[in-house]
């Protein structure tokens, strides 16, 4: 039995099956393929997309194939596009075009094509495209654009270079920095940038480590050196441990120190200027007070009756000599208050204050101006207040300008007043006034020294303009504030807000001292009588306080003798031992505090007390005067119940 013999295929048949073999094959590449894949007829119709494709574009292929290719095209790419597919059509090949597509949903995506045409039995049918998405890729690009356009229009200069110093990159500013030509900056070492080379070798080991910022010197294109700032750090690998390059950043701070240098200079110059005003404020102090000494001191004289009784016009003037003594005095040691507060130089001295009491006082020292224009003074103060801890002299101070303020800007007849409360752990003083008030537009420089109102009725108010600079100053001090609410023509309120204790507020404050008031013997104010028989010597140069002192301690049982100068002082001490010593300090020649050293020096002078009588009151000045051997400090205008304070300490057996 014979086997059948297949049957013979022809070779068209065979062509056939190759071909729809090879046709199979091509389309499971496809469909398999993670790129768009498609094809075009002549008009530009799909034939046929890959499912990456359809997928990509968010449509199923009734809705791509016979349609034309424009149509997923975005429209500002189409005329391109259009040019392109007819190109390939004359060309026949198409590498790497570039365009968008809009999915179903509204998304872009960019595509990156290459193309060929397609013949089918010879002859052109259309042609073959395979796209990419580089979506990604195009948004890593936009970034890294961005990225290098910052760098550029950075004022830092920026360098990436190789482990050897050799850049690898360098933006704009480096060229402007270094003036170096931008075609050569790629592939030049970094040592052409500073003038000693062992510099590189010692920047590139810094990227070994955490990196180093610190101020160096570079050079120019031209070999000029100017400083700079520079920051080194490592850049690594993607396995963020293999040191693959070098980050240097480089800032010229040649404009820095120049600036910093006149800033030296400025501050120089401000520490000259302050220098200057102490100065100034010191002998503003001493020309000023000298004179006072003589005012207030023969003024009071005569208002005591020391030399014979005054008939009632003339204890008048006597007294109106006294009080316009006083006023300025107070004009004189705002300006200095306020000098102190402003150069740290004012201390506190803290203690336990009785509000009611404070208030009290306050108001019967303003009784007699208020007065004079017929002002009611109100004064609410709750009886159960705690007490408040601050400097009472300076609560005082403060309490008195407000009130002064008050009684000044307030038309007769009206009413002024003081209202206290404790809000939380804030003590609140309040000073009121049915006066003039302030407008809106003033309440801005109310606090700033030698300022006053801009009213057409300022002019007929005396004052320096300190009163509420100086109130704020000594406020702050205190660790608190104060503020203001007022109306034209309807009066004002200026409250003091204080910490109920100072002492923890203030101790905030570096500058100034704080310390806690000592309860000190009270002193009589009645002249004391003396226990002695030795003289007491007054060194003053200005005749007038001279026999202002011979005469007040003469009238109290004293033996004075005076000398004008330290020579004179030396040669009279040599034949007597005087009981005490007051001393100007401002003396021709030598000094009182040169002469106060040079008497102590000798040992029969050395248990004599010597205490100032200055017109310096600065804080300074006092601590001068203590620690060039004084026991004691009086200041001109010499207060009545210190001085009489001093000689019952050093002439009436009492001790220190």
């Amino acid at each position: 039995m014979t086997s059948a013999k297949p049957p013979k295929v022809s070779s068209d048949q065979k062509v056939k099956n190759l071909n729809s073999e090879s046709d199979s094959l091509f389309r499971t590449y496809v469909e398999a393929a993670s790129d768009i894949v498609y094809t075009l007829d002549l008009t530009g119709k799909f034939t046929f997309v890959n499912a990456y494709g359809l997928k990509l574009i968010g449509a199923n292929e009734d809705e791509v194939v016979g349609h034309s290719y424009l149509e997923i095209v975005a429209p500002e790419y189409r005329g391109k596009t259009f040019e392109v597919f007819a190109q390939l059509l004359k060309s026949g090949e198409l590498r790497d075009y570039e365009f968008v597509v809009l999915t179903r949903s509204g998304d872009r995506v960019f595509i990156e094509v290459n193309g060929r045409l397609l013949y089918r039995s010879g002859r052109l049918v259309g042609a073959l495209g395979i796209g990419r998405d580089i979506t990604e890729r195009k948004r890593f690009e936009a970034q890294l654009k961005m990225f290098s356009k910052a760098l550029d229009s950075a004022h830092d200069s920026a360098i990436i270079t190789d482990l050897k110093g050799h850049i690898q990159y360098a933006n704009l500013a480096t060229q402007r920095l270094f003036n170096w030509p931008v075609s050569r900056l790629t592939g030049t070492n970094i040592a052409n940038f500073f003038p000693n080379a062992d510099q590189v070798d010692w920047i590139l080991e810094q990227a070994n480590g955490p990196g180093w910022s610190g101020q160096i010197v570079c050079q120019r294109y031209d070999g000029t050196p100017f400083s700079a700032f520079i920051s080194i750090s490592p850049v690594y690998g993607e396995d963020n441990q293999t040191l693959t390059s070098v980050s240097i950043i480089l800032r010229d701070i040649t404009q820095q120190e120049r600036i910093e240098a006149e800033l030296a200079a400025k501050n120089l110059e401000l520490a000259r200027a302050n220098r200057l005003k102490s100065e100034f404020l010191a002998n503003m102090s001493h020309e000023l007070r000298t004179p006072m000494t003589s005012i207030l001191g023969f003024s009071k004289l005569l208002s005591q009756l020391v030399y014979g009784d005054l008939n009632e016009r003339q204890q008048l003037y006597v007294d109106q000599i006294h009080q316009s003594g006083e006023h300025l005095l107070s004009l004189i040691n705002e300006v200095l208050d306020l000098s102190k507060v402003e150069a740290g130089q004012m201390d506190l001295s803290i203690a336990e204050i009785h509000l009611g009491s404070l208030c009290n006082d306050v108001v019967k020292m303003v009784e007699t101006q208020a007065g004079m224009k017929a002002l009611k003074i109100q004064c609410e103060v709750p009886v159960d207040l705690p007490m408040l801890v601050a400097d009472e002299i300076r609560v005082r101070q403060m309490l008195l300008n407000l009130l002064s303020n008050a009684i000044k800007f307030t038309p007769k007849g009206r009413a002024i007043g003081i209202r206290v409360n404790q809000v939380a752990e804030q003590m609140q003083l309040t000073v009121w006034d049915e006066g003039i008030g302030i407008s809106e537009a003033q309440l801005s420089s109310l606090f700033q020294p030698f300022q006053q109102l801009e009213n057409p009725l300022s002019k007929h108010y005396e004052g320096t303009g300190l009163g509420l600079a100086l109130t704020q100053k000594l406020t702050r001090l205190h660790g608190g504030d104060v503020t203001v609410k007022s109306r034209p023509n309807q009066g004002s309120e200026f409250t003091l807000h204080l910490p109920m204790n100072c002492r923890h507020a203030t101790l905030r404050d570096g500058h100034h001292a704080v310390q806690d008031a000592t309860l000190a013997h009270q002193t009589s104010t009645q002249p004391p009588t003396p226990s002695i028989t030795q003289p007491i010597l007054v060194v003053e140069d200005n005749s007038m306080n001279a026999m202002l002192l011979q005469h007040m301690l003469t009238h109290w049982g004293y033996q004075v003798h005076h000398c004008a100068n330290s020579q004179e002082a030396l040669t009279w001490l040599e034949g007597h031992h005087p009981a005490l010593v007051l001393m100007d300090v401002q003396l021709p020649g030598l000094s009182g505090l040169d002469l106060t050293q040079q008497i102590h020096q000798q040992p029969q002078w050395q248990d004599i007390p010597i205490v100032a009588t200055t017109a310096l009151a600065q804080p300074q000045d006092r601590d001068r005067c203590l620690a060039a051997g004084m026991q004691g400090y009086l200041s001109k205008p010499i207060n009545h119940a210190e001085l009489v304070s001093i000689l019952a300490k050093y002439t009436c057996g009492h001790k220190a």
